[in-house]
């Protein structure tokens, strides 16, 4: 938006394009850390059984590990952690 209050278009179209570009990157670090805990989770059943995993038992085990992981990063606790960080890093962004 430009200084006077007036729309400005091209800018907030360019914003779009960077944000888009910056919401690919975020959605592909996110997948990563969702695989790790995911591997974790094989690891931790895998380490309790001498025969390998079978396919669907991997599959139950990564539908089951990302329910809990979303699970928890939904309790309320969590959701206060992350909204007093994400208030705190806003101010120095706002205010470096």
């Amino acid at each position: 938006m430009a200084s006077q209050g007036n729309w400005d278009s091209t800018n907030y179209s360019q914003k779009m394009k960077d944000g888009q570009n910056e919401l690919f990157e975020l959605q592909n670090q996110l997948n990563d850390v969702m695989i790790k805990f995911i591997l974790r989770a094989l690891r931790v059943y895998q380490s309790t059984r001498p025969e390998p995993l079978r396919p669907g038992e991997i599959a139950l085990l990564v539908n089951n590990e990302l329910k809990n992981v979303l699970y928890d990063l939904q309790a309320q606790p969590n959701l206060d952690a992350l909204a007093k960080v994400a208030k705190e890093a806003w101010a120095k962004e706002q205010n470096p």
